[in-house]
Protein backbone atom coordinates (compact mmCIF):
# COMPACT_ATOMS: atom_id res chain seq x y z
CA UNK A 1 0.00 0.00 0.00
CA UNK A 2 1.72 3.98 -1.07
CA UNK A 3 0.28 6.60 -0.32
CA UNK A 4 1.26 10.53 -1.08
CA UNK A 5 0.20 13.74 -1.11
CA UNK A 6 0.44 14.65 -4.94
CA UNK A 7 -0.34 12.13 -7.63
CA UNK A 8 2.08 12.96 -10.27
CA UNK A 9 0.49 11.00 -13.33
CA UNK A 10 -2.79 12.84 -12.91
CA UNK A 11 -1.51 16.67 -12.32
CA UNK A 12 -0.45 17.94 -15.15
CA UNK A 13 -2.03 20.58 -17.31
CA UNK A 14 -5.31 19.91 -18.93
CA UNK A 15 -4.93 20.88 -22.60
CA UNK A 16 -8.20 19.32 -24.07
CA UNK A 17 -12.44 19.61 -23.74
CA UNK A 18 -13.39 17.64 -20.70
CA UNK A 19 -16.56 15.33 -20.92
CA UNK A 20 -17.84 13.95 -17.97
CA UNK A 21 -20.94 11.25 -17.39
CA UNK A 22 -22.54 10.09 -14.86
CA UNK A 23 -24.05 6.09 -14.33
CA UNK A 24 -25.91 5.16 -11.09
CA UNK A 25 -24.71 1.19 -11.18
CA UNK A 26 -27.01 0.46 -8.46
CA UNK A 27 -29.02 2.96 -5.98
CA UNK A 28 -30.73 0.80 -3.03
CA UNK A 29 -29.62 0.18 0.13
CA UNK A 30 -27.89 -2.70 2.30
CA UNK A 31 -30.94 -5.27 0.77
CA UNK A 32 -31.39 -4.43 -2.82
CA UNK A 33 -34.52 -4.62 -4.14
CA UNK A 34 -36.41 -6.98 -4.24
CA UNK A 35 -35.93 -8.23 -0.49
CA UNK A 36 -36.13 -12.16 -1.60
CA UNK A 37 -38.61 -12.69 1.58
CA UNK A 38 -40.85 -9.65 0.76
CA UNK A 39 -43.89 -9.23 -1.12
CA UNK A 40 -44.50 -5.36 -0.74
CA UNK A 41 -46.04 -4.05 -3.84
CA UNK A 42 -42.20 -1.92 -4.86
CA UNK A 43 -40.73 -5.80 -4.19
CA UNK A 44 -43.51 -7.43 -6.30
CA UNK A 45 -43.66 -4.94 -8.95
CA UNK A 46 -42.41 -5.14 -12.80
CA UNK A 47 -40.86 -1.86 -12.95
CA UNK A 48 -38.08 -1.75 -13.41
CA UNK A 49 -36.85 1.63 -11.56
CA UNK A 50 -38.01 -0.48 -8.38
CA UNK A 51 -35.57 -2.99 -9.10
CA UNK A 52 -32.05 -1.79 -7.62
CA UNK A 53 -28.76 -3.38 -7.15
CA UNK A 54 -26.74 -2.01 -4.07
CA UNK A 55 -25.23 1.90 -4.08
CA UNK A 56 -22.32 2.50 -6.67
CA UNK A 57 -21.79 5.08 -8.95
CA UNK A 58 -19.52 5.21 -11.86
CA UNK A 59 -17.75 8.25 -12.95
CA UNK A 60 -16.66 8.92 -16.67
CA UNK A 61 -14.42 11.79 -17.00
CA UNK A 62 -12.90 11.82 -20.53
CA UNK A 63 -11.48 7.95 -21.05
CA UNK A 64 -11.44 7.50 -17.34
CA UNK A 65 -13.25 5.76 -15.62
CA UNK A 66 -14.42 6.09 -11.45
CA UNK A 67 -15.92 3.76 -9.66
CA UNK A 68 -17.55 5.02 -6.01
CA UNK A 69 -18.29 2.26 -4.05
CA UNK A 70 -17.96 -1.72 -4.99
CA UNK A 71 -21.04 -3.61 -2.93
CA UNK A 72 -22.01 -7.32 -3.05
CA UNK A 73 -23.87 -6.83 -6.70
CA UNK A 74 -21.17 -5.39 -8.22
CA UNK A 75 -19.85 -7.95 -10.15
CA UNK A 76 -23.17 -7.54 -12.02
CA UNK A 77 -23.20 -4.49 -12.49
CA UNK A 78 -19.68 -4.64 -14.36
CA UNK A 79 -20.63 -7.10 -16.57
CA UNK A 80 -24.64 -5.80 -17.23
CA UNK A 81 -23.15 -1.99 -18.13
CA UNK A 82 -20.75 -3.36 -19.87
CA UNK A 83 -17.43 -1.88 -18.14
CA UNK A 84 -14.29 -3.42 -19.71
CA UNK A 85 -11.70 -1.23 -17.43
CA UNK A 86 -11.38 0.91 -13.85
CA UNK A 87 -9.04 3.21 -13.49
CA UNK A 88 -9.82 4.19 -10.02
CA UNK A 89 -12.24 2.86 -7.32
CA UNK A 90 -12.94 4.82 -4.25
CA UNK A 91 -14.50 3.82 -1.37
CA UNK A 92 -17.09 5.80 1.12
CA UNK A 93 -16.98 3.30 4.13
CA UNK A 94 -16.68 -0.02 4.72
CA UNK A 95 -20.34 -1.22 5.42
CA UNK A 96 -20.77 -4.46 3.30
CA UNK A 97 -23.11 -3.06 1.06
CA UNK A 98 -20.27 -0.61 -0.43
CA UNK A 99 -17.18 -2.76 -0.51
CA UNK A 100 -18.22 -6.62 0.01
CA UNK A 101 -17.22 -6.78 -4.05
CA UNK A 102 -14.03 -5.93 -3.47
CA UNK A 103 -12.39 -8.82 -5.28
CA UNK A 104 -14.09 -7.64 -8.20
CA UNK A 105 -10.97 -5.47 -8.44
CA UNK A 106 -8.43 -8.60 -8.12
CA UNK A 107 -9.66 -8.22 -12.21
CA UNK A 108 -9.40 -4.68 -12.93
CA UNK A 109 -5.42 -4.18 -14.83
CA UNK A 110 -4.06 -0.80 -13.23
CA UNK A 111 -6.72 0.40 -11.19
CA UNK A 112 -6.10 2.85 -8.24
CA UNK A 113 -7.88 2.30 -5.00
CA UNK A 114 -8.22 4.86 -3.16
CA UNK A 115 -10.31 5.99 0.46
CA UNK A 116 -9.52 8.36 3.40
CA UNK A 117 -6.85 6.84 5.58
CA UNK A 118 -9.23 5.59 8.21
CA UNK A 119 -11.80 3.64 5.89
CA UNK A 120 -8.59 2.13 4.03
CA UNK A 121 -7.35 1.06 7.62
CA UNK A 122 -10.86 0.26 8.78
CA UNK A 123 -11.25 -1.77 5.06
CA UNK A 124 -8.39 -3.87 5.89
CA UNK A 125 -8.83 -4.62 9.34
CA UNK A 126 -12.46 -5.79 8.03
CA UNK A 127 -10.21 -8.28 5.62
CA UNK A 128 -8.81 -10.32 8.53
CA UNK A 129 -6.23 -13.30 7.41
CA UNK A 130 -7.65 -12.03 3.52
CA UNK A 131 -6.06 -8.61 3.92
CA UNK A 132 -2.97 -9.47 1.14
CA UNK A 133 -5.54 -11.41 -1.06
CA UNK A 134 -6.34 -8.23 -3.23
CA UNK A 135 -3.02 -7.18 -3.65
CA UNK A 136 -1.18 -10.63 -4.34
CA UNK A 137 -3.89 -10.89 -6.50
CA UNK A 138 -3.36 -8.29 -8.53
CA UNK A 139 0.19 -7.21 -8.76
CA UNK A 140 -0.65 -3.84 -11.30
CA UNK A 141 -3.40 -2.56 -8.19
CA UNK A 142 -2.27 0.82 -6.73
CA UNK A 143 -3.90 0.74 -3.35
CA UNK A 144 -3.46 3.82 -1.12
CA UNK A 145 -4.78 6.75 0.79
CA UNK A 146 -6.81 9.13 -1.12
CA UNK A 147 -5.51 12.51 -1.73
CA UNK A 148 -7.32 15.56 -3.33
CA UNK A 149 -6.52 15.64 -6.97
CA UNK A 150 -7.26 16.82 -10.72
CA UNK A 151 -8.75 14.30 -13.45
CA UNK A 152 -8.70 16.21 -16.88
CA UNK A 153 -10.34 19.64 -15.45
CA UNK A 154 -11.79 17.80 -12.43
CA UNK A 155 -10.80 18.56 -9.44
CA UNK A 156 -11.72 15.68 -6.86
CA UNK A 157 -11.90 16.29 -2.88
CA UNK A 158 -13.35 14.06 -0.25
CA UNK A 159 -16.41 15.65 2.48
CA UNK A 160 -16.10 14.22 5.88
CA UNK A 161 -19.70 12.72 6.96
CA UNK A 162 -21.58 11.50 10.21
CA UNK A 163 -22.77 8.09 9.45
CA UNK A 164 -23.60 7.50 13.30
CA UNK A 165 -25.84 4.46 13.81
CA UNK A 166 -27.61 4.61 17.29
CA UNK A 167 -26.29 1.11 18.35
CA UNK A 168 -23.13 2.07 18.24
CA UNK A 169 -20.42 3.85 20.69
CA UNK A 170 -18.35 5.39 17.59
CA UNK A 171 -19.53 6.26 13.86
CA UNK A 172 -17.85 4.47 11.12
CA UNK A 173 -15.55 6.53 9.46
CA UNK A 174 -17.34 7.58 5.88
CA UNK A 175 -17.21 10.35 3.53
CA UNK A 176 -18.43 11.65 0.20
CA UNK A 177 -16.76 12.68 -2.87
CA UNK A 178 -16.99 16.56 -4.40
CA UNK A 179 -15.92 16.03 -7.90
CA UNK A 180 -15.76 20.52 -9.40
CA UNK A 181 -14.60 22.00 -12.43
CA UNK A 182 -15.14 25.13 -14.26
CA UNK A 183 -18.58 24.06 -15.44
CA UNK A 184 -19.75 21.68 -13.50
CA UNK A 185 -19.95 20.33 -9.62
CA UNK A 186 -21.35 18.02 -7.86
CA UNK A 187 -21.37 15.74 -4.59
CA UNK A 188 -21.91 12.53 -3.44
CA UNK A 189 -23.22 11.60 -0.24
CA UNK A 190 -24.40 8.46 -0.32
CA UNK A 191 -24.40 7.39 3.59
CA UNK A 192 -24.75 9.98 6.35
CA UNK A 193 -27.04 11.54 8.65
CA UNK A 194 -25.14 14.67 8.94
CA UNK A 195 -22.37 16.53 7.08
CA UNK A 196 -19.45 17.26 8.96
CA UNK A 197 -17.35 19.59 6.32
CA UNK A 198 -20.36 22.00 5.24
CA UNK A 199 -18.71 24.24 3.52
CA UNK A 200 -17.51 22.42 0.86
CA UNK A 201 -21.39 21.50 0.05
CA UNK A 202 -21.66 25.46 -1.38
CA UNK A 203 -21.92 26.18 -4.38
CA UNK A 204 -22.64 22.96 -6.14
CA UNK A 205 -24.85 21.91 -9.54
CA UNK A 206 -25.90 18.92 -8.22
CA UNK A 207 -26.33 17.39 -4.63
CA UNK A 208 -26.74 13.50 -4.97
CA UNK A 209 -27.84 12.22 -1.50
CA UNK A 210 -28.65 9.65 0.63
CA UNK A 211 -32.86 8.99 1.23
CA UNK A 212 -33.02 5.58 2.55
CA UNK A 213 -36.28 5.68 4.52
CA UNK A 214 -38.71 8.77 4.79
CA UNK A 215 -37.33 9.91 8.61
CA UNK A 216 -33.76 10.14 10.34
CA UNK A 217 -34.12 6.35 11.62
CA UNK A 218 -31.34 6.98 13.99
CA UNK A 219 -29.54 3.88 11.62
CA UNK A 220 -27.63 6.79 10.28
CA UNK A 221 -29.21 7.71 7.40
CA UNK A 222 -30.21 11.32 6.97
CA UNK A 223 -33.73 9.97 4.99
CA UNK A 224 -36.05 11.48 2.22
CA UNK A 225 -37.22 14.45 4.43
CA UNK A 226 -33.24 15.24 5.70
CA UNK A 227 -32.00 15.52 2.20
CA UNK A 228 -34.73 17.65 1.69
CA UNK A 229 -33.70 20.05 4.25
CA UNK A 230 -29.99 19.74 2.40
CA UNK A 231 -31.22 20.44 -0.30
CA UNK A 232 -33.60 24.19 1.21
CA UNK A 233 -29.71 24.63 2.99
CA UNK A 234 -27.52 24.51 0.57
CA UNK A 235 -29.27 25.35 -2.74
CA UNK A 236 -27.80 23.56 -5.20
CA UNK A 237 -29.37 23.45 -8.48
CA UNK A 238 -30.72 19.97 -8.40
CA UNK A 239 -30.47 17.24 -6.51
CA UNK A 240 -30.56 13.41 -6.76
CA UNK A 241 -31.75 10.57 -4.92
CA UNK A 242 -30.67 7.77 -3.99
CA UNK A 243 -29.91 4.89 -1.23
CA UNK A 244 -33.56 3.93 -1.26
CA UNK A 245 -35.79 1.67 0.60
CA UNK A 246 -38.15 -0.61 -0.52
CA UNK A 247 -41.35 1.00 1.39
CA UNK A 248 -42.07 3.17 -1.50
CA UNK A 249 -41.88 2.92 -5.27
CA UNK A 250 -40.17 5.21 -7.16
CA UNK A 251 -43.14 6.59 -8.92
CA UNK A 252 -44.61 7.43 -5.61
CA UNK A 253 -41.59 9.25 -4.43
CA UNK A 254 -40.72 11.03 -7.53
CA UNK A 255 -44.03 12.56 -7.55
CA UNK A 256 -43.76 13.58 -3.27
CA UNK A 257 -40.15 14.92 -3.92
CA UNK A 258 -40.83 16.88 -7.09
CA UNK A 259 -42.94 19.45 -5.17
CA UNK A 260 -40.11 20.72 -3.27
CA UNK A 261 -37.82 21.63 -5.75
CA UNK A 262 -35.62 20.18 -8.97
CA UNK A 263 -35.15 16.92 -7.35
CA UNK A 264 -34.84 13.45 -8.66
CA UNK A 265 -34.70 9.77 -7.39
CA UNK A 266 -32.47 7.72 -8.96
CA UNK A 267 -32.60 4.51 -10.36
CA UNK A 268 -30.32 1.71 -11.84
CA UNK A 269 -28.84 2.56 -15.19
CA UNK A 270 -29.97 6.40 -14.91
CA UNK A 271 -27.44 8.35 -16.79
CA UNK A 272 -26.12 12.01 -16.83
CA UNK A 273 -24.20 13.76 -19.69
CA UNK A 274 -22.20 16.77 -18.55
Amino acid sequence: MTSGKVNNEISKPYMGVMEMKLKFLGTSGAMGIPIWSCNCKTCSSEDRKNKRYRPSLMVEIDDNIIIIDFGQDFRNQLIENKIAKIDYAFLTHTHGDHCNGSEQLSAAENCIFEAPKDVLEEFFDRQGSSREWLATRNETIKIREFCKKQIGNVEIDTIKLEHQKDYLETPVPCYGYIFRSSDFSFAYLSDYNKILETEKCENLDLIISDASGMENSGLGHVGVKGALEIYKEYEPKKMILTHIKHTTEHYELQEYVSQFGNIEVAYDGMEIQI
